[in-house]
């Protein structure tokens, strides 16, 4: 009998504990919401004052820091894909600046060290005649170039197909392959991209992205656009001065005008070729 009571005594404050942990949770979200919609009517304020409507729907991401990752240059890797592209006899020529030119028959692909890459040549396949062969002919060609679609965005737009890459389950908004079929059983390429695993560095700390500061560097800036519709955290891939593949933390807004980049570390708006 005496254990019985105990038990109901303990279950009692358990149950006590409980209701406490969940009303401090509560009132824990409760302010974070308020704070969150706080800074997002500050923030519309702002932009305002700027010239710059935020729209109805737009939701003023969490903050969150990332890591700097880097990601090395795989020659073999490109010189396999060029090959699946132009051919086994295609020639290669390095440039000065450690851009590779591959030549052959079908045409020409240049693969620069920054990532960029363009070319133009015949794919020996049948031209498609609209969006969906397009898409399907795109599969296929980039399964047989060695280039993976597997976590990335695979889209078409007529006789033109992107390919979207990520890295580390985030979106690398300037990693993108365009393919433009000519119509006549020819392709042209131009975009940037890498291969292998992204990995940190001993000395990366992470870097925190501030959606609000993202937000008012680019409205204080008067650009073309009238209203901001979205904004999402992501990187993008640029060289360091050792001419080392980076991923650096980047915010990707979303306008009336087009797509900006914010740098998330130092708050500066990306020069758009870049």
């Amino acid at each position: 009998m005496q254990w019985d009571k105990v038990k109901n005594v303990l279950i009692v404050i358990l149950a006590a504990v409980n209701v406490f942990l969940l009303a401090n949770l509560g009132i824990r979200i409760g302010q974070e919401q308020e704070r969150k919609a706080a800074l997002e009517d500050s923030v519309r304020t702002l932009a305002a004052e700027y010239g710059v409507t935020i729209a109805d729907a737009f939701d003023l991401p969490a903050d969150k820091s990332l890591p700097e990752l880097s990601i090395d240059r795989s020659r073999p890797d490109e010189e396999a894909v060029a090959a699946a592209m132009l051919g086994d006899d295609a020639e290669r020529t390095e440039q000065d600046d450690g851009t590779v030119v591959f030549e052959g028959a079908r045409g020409t692909v240049r693969w620069a060290a920054d990532g960029r890459v363009e070319g133009s040549f015949q794919t020996g396949a049948d031209a498609p005649q609209d969006g969906n062969d397009a898409l399907r002919l795109a599969r296929r060609l980039l399964a047989d170039w060695g280039i993976p679609i597997r976590d990335a965005q695979l889209d078409t737009d007529g006789l033109t197909a992107t390919l979207r890459g990520s890295a580390a389950g985030l979106p690398v908004f300037n990693r993108t392959l365009t393919l433009r079929f000519d119509g006549a059983g020819g392709v042209s390429l131009d975009g940037r991209w890498s291969f292998g695993t992204p990995y940190t560095t001993v000395r990366g700390s992470g870097v925190m992205c501030s959606a609000a500061d993202a937000l008012l560097e680019f409205v204080s800036r008067r650009t073309a656009a009238a209203e901001i519709r979205s904004m999402e955290a992501g990187y993008r891939l640029e060289t360091d001065s050792s001419r080392r593949l980076q991923l650096t933390p980047t915010w990707k807004i979303v306008t009336d005008f087009g797509e900006y980049l914010v740098d998330c570390d130092k708050k500066t708006v990306i020069d758009q070729k870049n």
